[in-house]
């Protein structure tokens, strides 16, 4: 007998009109230092999201169980929560910033901390970030200056930032596997599946036996829309594949990102800084070159 299809079985389920839309958009914060020592345990990989947005902490287990599988997830409300949460760690090898947020700036909680706030409260934490920082937010990096000073007191000699510079949405979608039995069959299901920018990570076919599933897909574009890709409203969409790949290890490379993402076409990115204290100094480092 050849498999079900729960997309068929169970229509309204994976019916795009009724995908449930959660948008990601953003709106400002923070400033940089340097960390302090380590006086806590160590951990692999931890991720924050804003506990308070239904959206994104209803997205935050499939987007690490996509990207960051072993991650540890903690929702916070506030930059104090947020700075709470690190000052239980030491070291922490990669750090997962899941809020809202725009060019160089934050948003937890619904509100949005000035640079100085936010940069006293990570520079008390005493934790340091080994590897790098991630940002899955919208638009961060298109000022990566500020998105650095943001960051600097807990990062490390080498550690990396990324973000992106085009807005980040997504949605969620179930598949119901109630009246599977087996997971051999859901495996067959499986390897046929494919949904437009859909998150790699579904859960393993054992662990789906019986169950509904909920899976999501993410999407970037450059203006603010909710509308699904496959309603085809012509905006341009990029997926994370397919956004440029673009690196900043100087002050000068800082700058010339600014003249980049501040034109009327923005390129849509996923930004690397690779020198964190260069360009968390960028513009300090440009006024004393001019300085007789």
């Amino acid at each position: 007998m050849p498999p079900r299809h729960p997309v068929t079985d169970v229509s309204q389920v994976l019916n795009a009109t009724t995908l449930t839309q959660t948008p990601v958009t953003d709106t400002k914060a923070a400033t940089g230092g340097s960390s302090g020592p380590a006086k806590g345990p160590s951990i692999k990989t931890l991720m924050l999201y804003d506990s308070g947005d239904s959206g994104i902490s209803g997205f935050a287990p499939i987007l690490a169980r996509a990207y960051y599988p072993k991650a540890k997830l903690v929702g916070v409300g506030s930059v104090a929560e947020l700075a709470a949460a690190l000052s239980k760690y030491g070291r922490i090898d990669t750090l997962v910033i899941n809020v809202h947020s725009a060019p160089g700036q934050l948003i937890i909680g619904g509100l949005n901390p000035t640079t100085e706030t936010v940069r006293q409260a990570l520079a008390k934490t005493g934790v340091t970030v080994q590897s790098k920082i991630v940002f899955e937010g919208c638009q961060v990096m298109r000022d990566p200056i500020d998105t650095c000073r943001m960051v600097a007191s807990i990062c490390g000699a080498k550690t990396q930032v990324t973000g992106f510079t085009y807005r980040s949405v997504f949605n969620t979608f179930e598949i119901d596997f109630t009246d599977f039995k087996d997971a051999e069959e859901i495996q067959s299901f499986y390897d046929d599946f494919t949904m437009d920018y859909m998150v790699p990570g579904l859960p393993s076919a054992k662990a789906s036996v019986g169950k509904v599933i909920t899976h999501g897909r993410r999407w970037f574009r450059d203006k603010y829309d909710e509308t699904l890709p496959e309603d085809g409203n012509f905006l341009h969409i990029e997926s994370l594949e397919s956004l440029q790949s673009y690196k900043i290890s100087t002050a000068e490379d800082a700058q010339q990102a600014l003249a980049d993402f501040s034109g009327p076409v923005v390129p849509g990115a996923k930004v690397t800084v690779t020198n964190v204290s260069a360009v968390a100094n960028a513009e300090q480092v440009e006024a004393e070159s001019a300085t007789p």
